[in-house]
C-alpha cells in the first residue's frame, strides 16, 4: 500500500467521523485498504502517477456516495472499484470471491448501465432516467452512477469545450431529474445549477448578476421578515431555528419560463424554513401551532396553502408549506416542519417531482425499498430481494440500434418488439441480433438489450406466431396479419378454381364447389379458396373431381396394339398435304384436339417442334390464328384408309350398372377390331356414371360408327367426343 493511499483513508475517516456517518473505523478501514490494494494490482499500468490518478477519481466518487449520498461500506467499496478500473479491466468473479456477492451485485450493475447518446436525452430522458432506475438489481447502482455525474461535473473544466458541453447536458436531461426522484435534493440542486452554467450561459449568467445586485438588499429583507417571526415563535416557548435562503438560479429561471415573466416579476425569490425541535407525538400540532403564529403577522395567500404534515406524500415527505405577504407586498414561501421531518428531506427521503403526481404507486414502493437498502447501513444487504422484486415487476427498457428506448412489459419477446416498431416490421420479423448474437423470435427480450430487429421479404406470420406473442396488442395485429394473408389467399385461389374449371370445361357454379369440397373433404368453399392459394391443394386433385378414376380397366390386359398400328408417321407413307404438297416437314398431331383423317384441319409452326396439325374446331384455333396469322399454313389429309391408327376419346355419360364396361369393350374390341388405349368409369350420385374412353382408329368414318354402336349399349345415355 501506498503512502498517497494510507493517507487519502485517513483523510476520508476523519471526514465520516466528524460527520457522524456509520462507518465502523477498524473494520471498515481495512476492507478498503484491502480494496486498494486489489486496485493496484488490477491496474495493467504501473505508472505511479496513473495509479494514484486513477484511485483518486475512484476515491472522490466513493466520498460522494458515503457522505453526501448517505452509502455505507458496499456503497463506497463498490463506487471505489468503478471509479478506479476501467470497465474492460473489472472482473466480476474476482470481486465476488475476494468482497462477496453484494459488492460484486453492485459493480455488475453499474456495467449493465448503457454509454448513453446525447442527442437522445432531449425527447426521451424520461425512458432513460426509468432504465436507470430498473436496468440494475441493486439500486446502489444507479446511486453510484449519479455520484459519478457529480464527480464529472465538479471537475468539468478538465474535459475540452465539446465534451463539456454533452456532460453538462446529459447532467441536465438526465442526473439532475434523477437525482430529483431520488429525493437528494441538495445533489439535485448543484446539478441543475451547474449545468446551466454550460447549457444555458447567458441566462445563468443574468440571473446571477441580477442576483448579486441585489444580495445586500436581499439579505437585510429576510433578515428583518425573520425577526418577528422569531420574537413570537420564542414568546410561544418553541424549541426552533429559523433558515432564509434565496431561491436557485435553476428555480427561478424556470419560474420565468413557467409563469412568462421577467425576472422582476417572480414574487418569491425567498424561502425561508423553520425547523422545529419537539417529541413525535407532538409534531403535527406543533407545526400549526406555529403556522398559527407566523400567520397572525404575516398575511398567508391561501391558494398557496400545503399541507404535507396532516397527509404526508407518499413518499415520505411531511412539512407545512404557505405563501406569506411581507414587507413591502412581497411574497415569501415559509416551510414549517420538525427537526425529524427536515432531516429526512435533507437526507432524500422527499422525491420533491413527485408533489405533481407524475408517479405510480409501484415507484412509490421501489423508492421506499430504495431508501431502506441505503440507509440500512449495519447490514446492506436486507430488503435487496425486495428491491429487484420492484424494479423488475413493470417494465423493461429496450434499446433500438439508433439508440431510441422503447418500453416493454417482462416477458414479452423477440417477436413482440418487431410488432411495437411497426406492424410492417413485425410481419416480416425473421429474429432479433442482440449484443452481437442471433436470437429467434420467442427469445424473451432482457432490460437495457439493444435489439436489431431482421427481417426478410418473403417471411410472413403463422398462425404459430400467436403463441409466441405475449403483447395483447402483438396478437391483436397477427391476427389481423393472417386474416389478411387468408383474404389475399382465398381471392387467389379462387382465381385459380375458375381458371382451372374453365380449362376442365366445367362451369363454375355452385353446384360443382359444393362437390370439390365434398370430394376433397374440405367443410368451406372459403377453405377450399385458401388451400389453393397457399398451394395446400394439388390442382390435380381437382381434375380427379371431374375424370373418370373410380372404374379403371388396363386394356393392355384385353388387347396388344398390333405391330401394324403406327402413331406416328412413317417415313414410307405421306398422310398430309402442306400448302398443296405432299409433306416433307416434320410434323406432329396436336395433343389438344387428336386430329383423325376426315377432319378439316390446319397446321400451325412451332418454333421448337416443327408443325403441329389442329382440327379447325379446335379449342386453341381461334386464339393461335389471332395471335399468330403468319405462322398458319393448310393442310388437308393425302389419304383417307391407311393401317395407320389416330388416338381420339369419346366422353360416356350414363347409369351405372354391373356389367357396364365389359359391354364397353366388347364392342370396341370385338365387333370393330379397335385397339382400346384407355377407359375409365367413375360411379357418380344416385346411379349414374361419368367416363371416357380413348381408342385408336382408322379415320373419322370408323369414329362416327364407333359412337353411333356405343349409343345403342343398355344405360349408356350420352356419347360425345371429348373437345
Amino acid at each position: 500500500m501506498n503512502q498517497h493511499s494510507e493517507t487519502k483513508i485517513q483523510h476520508f475517516f476523519e471526514k465520516i467521523q466528524s460527520l457522524n456517518i456509520r462507518f465502523t473505523q477498524n473494520k471498515d478501514e481495512d476492507t478498503i485498504f484491502q480494496a486498494i490494494k486489489y486496485i493496484e494490482n488490477s491496474i495493467k499500468q504501473h505508472n505511479l502517477q496513473q495509479l494514484h490518478h486513477s484511485v483518486e477519481i475512484g476515491f472522490s466518487i466513493a466520498e460522494i456516495s458515503a457522505i453526501e449520498a448517505g452509502g455505507g461500506i458496499n456503497t463506497f467499496i463498490s463506487a471505489l472499484f468503478y471509479g478506479s478500473i476501467s470497465r474492460d479491466e473489472i472482473n466480476i468473479p474476482e470481486i465476488q470471491k475476494q468482497f462477496g456477492s453484494t459488492i460484486s451485485e453492485i459493480v455488475s450493475g453499474l456495467l449493465k448501465i448503457p454509454i448513453l447518446k446525447d442527442e437522445k436525452f432531449n425527447t426521451q430522458s424520461e425512458n432513460f432516467i426509468k432504465l436507470l432506475l430498473t436496468i440494475s438489481g441493486d439500486a446502489r447502482s444507479v446511486l453510484i452512477r449519479l455520484c459519478h455525474q457529480i464527480f464529472l461535473m465538479r471537475n468539468i473544466t478538465l474535459y475540452p469545450e465539446q465534451e463539456q458541453k454533452s456532460i453538462a447536458r446529459q447532467t441536465a436531461k438526465l442526473f439532475a431529474p434523477l437525482a430529483h426522484r431520488l429525493g437528494l435534493y441538495k445533489i439535485k440542486t448543484e446539478l441543475e445549477e451547474s449545468s446551466m452554467k454550460y447549457t444555458e450561459h447567458e441566462m445563468f449568467k443574468f440571473i446571477a448578476e441580477k442576483l448579486n445586485e441585489t444580495k445586500s438588499e436581499r439579505d437585510a429583507y429576510i433578515k428583518n421578515f425573520i425577526v418577528p417571526i422569531k420574537n413570537n415563535l420564542a414568546a410561544e416557548n418553541f424549541d426552533f431555528e429559523v433558515k432564509g435562503r434565496p431561491k436557485s438560479i435553476f428555480s427561478i429561471w424556470k419560474k420565468m419560463q413557467k409563469q412568462g415573466v421577467p425576472f422582476e416579476e417572480v414574487y418569491d425569490l425567498f424561502a425561508i424554513r423553520i425547523i422545529i425541535d419537539t417529541a413525535l407525538e407532538k409534531e403535527k400540532s406543533e407545526c400549526w401551532r406555529a403556522y398559527s403564529v407566523i400567520t397572525n403577522f404575516y398575511k398567508p395567500n391561501p391558494k398557496r396553502l400545503r399541507d404535507w404534515v396532516s397527509a404526508p406524500k407518499t413518499s415520505g415527505y411531511e412539512s407545512l408549506h404557505t405563501t406569506v405577504l411581507g414587507p413591502d407586498n412581497k411574497w415569501i414561501e415559509v416551510q414549517i416542519r420538525t427537526k425529524r421531518m427536515d432531516e429526512i428531506a435533507e437526507k432524500g427521503t422527499a422525491a420533491h417531482w413527485k408533489y405533481k403526481g407524475n408517479e405510480n404507486a409501484d415507484h412509490e414502493q421501489w423508492l421506499r425499498k430504495m431508501r431502506e437498502a441505503l440507509e440500512n447501513t449495519e447490514n446492506e444487504t436486507s430488503n435487496q430481494d425486495d428491491v429487484k422484486a420492484a424494479l423488475y415487476a413493470n417494465e423493461y427498457f429496450i434499446f433500438t440500434p439508433e439508440g431510441d428506448l422503447k418500453k416493454i412489459k417482462p416477458g414479452y419477446t423477440v417477436l413482440d418488439f418487431a410488432f411495437l416498431i411497426h406492424t410492417k416490421v413485425g410481419a416480416s420479423c425473421t429474429g432479433a441480433m442482440i449484443d452481437g448474437k442471433i436470437k429467434p423470435l420467442s427469445y424473451e427480450l432482457k432490460n437495457g438489450e439493444t435489439v436489431n430487429i431482421l427481417t426478410a421479404k418473403n417471411q410472413k406470420p403463422n398462425e404459430g406466431w400467436l403463441k409466441l406473442a405475449k403483447s395483447p396488442k402483438t396478437v391483436t395485429k397477427i391476427k389481423r396479419a393472417l386474416s389478411d394473408i387468408s383474404n389475399k389467399d382465398a381471392a387467389e385461389g379462387k382465381e385459380i378454381l375458375k381458371n382451372k374449371l374453365k380449362q376442365l370445361k366445367i362451369e363454375f357454379n355452385d353446384f360443382n364447389i359444393n362437390k370439390i369440397c365434398e370430394s376433397l373433404s374440405i367443410e368451406t368453399p372459403i377453405l377450399l379458396y385458401q388451400s389453393l392459394g397457399e398451394g395446400k391443394t394439388d390442382l390435380q386433385k381437382i381434375k380427379k373431381v371431374f375424370v373418370a378414376q373410380e372404374v379403371e380397366i388396363n386394356v393392355d390386359t384385353i388387347t396388344k396394339l398390333p405391330e401394324t398400328y403406327k402413331i406416328i408417321r412413317q417415313k414410307t407413307e405421306d398422310y398430309l398435304l402442306i400448302d398443296e404438297n405432299i409433306s416433307t416437314l416434320d410434323y406432329h398431331f396436336a395433343k389438344c384436339c387428336n386430329p383423325i383423317p376426315g377432319d378439316e384441319i390446319f397446321g400451325f409452326i412451332s418454333v421448337l417442334k416443327g408443325t403441329r396439325i389442329h382440327k379447325m374446331n379446335c379449342t386453341n384455333a381461334a386464339d393461335l390464328r389471332a395471335k399468330y396469322p403468319y405462322r398458319i399454313v393448310k393442310a388437308k389429309w393425302n389419304i383417307q384408309n391407311s393401317d395407320a391408327a389416330f388416338i381420339s376419346t369419346i366422353i360416356l355419360e350414363g347409369k351405372d350398372s354391373p356389367g357396364l364396361s365389359t359391354a364397353i369393350t366388347t364392342v370396341i374390341s370385338k365387333e370393330f377390331d379397335i385397339n382400346i388405349q384407355k377407359i375409365s368409369l367413375t360411379a357418380g350420385k344416385n346411379g349414374t356414371f361419368k367416363g371416357s374412353l380413348t381408342i385408336l382408329v382408322k379415320n373419322r368414318n370408323q369414329f362416327i360408327q364407333v359412337v353411333e354402336r356405343l349409343k345403342k349399349i343398355k344405360d349408356i345415355l350420352n356419347v360425345q367426343e371429348k373437345k
